[in-house]
């Protein structure tokens, strides 16, 4: 299976925000786009091509994705968005609806289906049913093609719900085991820790939340999050491990807060859009030599930190601007 993920626009153009300016769409629409590749990549023969740019510094064309589709001769397409009123105030507005082009295609139709129910039975949230409409991706591309609203960010609590990291990745599992169910597609096998251990496919992902910027892409491996020289500091980060069965320990010290409680994987430390920075990040798993360094503003990189050090300052005002993270 070849699978398109389009996350819809881009971060600095046209796309829904929040009634009170907090999130701007593509940022769900992003995320999540990468968590269901995260989900899709527990199946077998699965190819997954992103068409939009990860990075939001661009808004890709609507052309130019559908080109990028119909060129990889891809089998289905997948646009992730989140829905508005059009009102510019709170309302009453609520649910996840999914659109298909025209309802004489019976496998999109089918398709959209199968993800809508699973997205209600995930999420809880109103079924707004599957319906048709004249979108260009839907239009245009020469595959199976469905789009899915998963929430209003004209509605209060919708809106809540579409900035978190614990809805996001709830609608990426439920859009991946709707396709999945459609496509008959099977799990890959699960290895034992001993079988990961030797192959050596124990991994560290991390992703940052830099001010005035919000979510960077995902590193791995000792790749920079973040960034230097540009007095941008991070507010917030998550890391979790794979292909183990350690669990990850993280703590975050912040700007006028201190050390947060302990965060496992895939948890969120720090804060995000209320001014306060990490200072300071400790971070260690029980079997897993990890290591870790931050870029602090002014003094640059540290040393390489393990096992639950401290990497950063604490109670000197230096924020940290980047990390890197490694198993060795």
């Amino acid at each position: 299976m070849k699978i398109i993920l389009d996350g819809g626009h881009g971060y600095n153009t046209s796309g829904k925000r929040t009634v009170d300016g907090k999130m701007r769409e593509w940022e769900f629409n992003n995320a999540t786009a990468k968590y269901t590749a995260e989900y899709l990549n527990d199946y077998k023969n699965v190819e997954i091509k992103f068409v939009q740019d990860t990075t939001g510094k661009t808004d890709v064309p609507l052309t130019t994705r559908t080109n990028i589709a119909n060129a990889w001769n891809a089998d289905v397409y997948v646009a992730i968005h989140a829905n508005a009123s059009g009102g510019g105030s709170w309302d009453e507005a609520n649910g996840i609806e999914t659109y298909t082009y025209i309802t004489e295609d019976k496998e999109a139709v089918a398709l959209a289906n199968k993800v809508q129910n699973a997205l209600i039975k995930a999420t809880g949230r109103k079924n707004r049913g599957v319906k048709t409409a004249d979108f260009h991706v839907l239009r245009e591309t020469n595959m199976t093609a469905i789009l899915i609203e998963c929430g209003f960010m004209s509605n209060k609590e919708e809106a809540q719900l579409l900035q978190t990291a614990d809805y996001r990745k709830t609608v990426a599992k439920a859009i991946a085991e709707g396709i999945a169910n459609q496509y008959n597609l099977q799990r890959k096998a699960v290895k034992t820790a001993a079988e990961r251990t030797a192959t050596k496919e124990t991994s560290v992902v991390y992703q940052a939340h830099i001010q005035n910027i919000g979510w960077q892409e995902q590193k791995k491996n000792g790749e920079t999050a973040g960034t230097t020289g540009r007095s941008l500091r991070l507010e917030a980060l998550t890391v979790k491990l794979e292909n183990t069965d350690a669990v990850l320990e993280m703590q975050g010290h912040i700007q006028g807060i201190g050390w947060t409680t302990s965060r496992t994987d895939g948890e969120v430390i720090g804060t995000m859009g209320v001014g306060l920075r990490l200072e300071a990040i400790k971070l260690k798993a029980a079997g897993v030599n990890i290591q870790y360094r931050v870029h602090v503003e002014k003094d640059g990189w540290t040393a390489w930190k393990k096992n639950g050090e401290t990497a950063g300052t604490t109670g000197q005002k230096k924020q940290i601007e980047a990390i890197q993270i490694r198993l060795v």
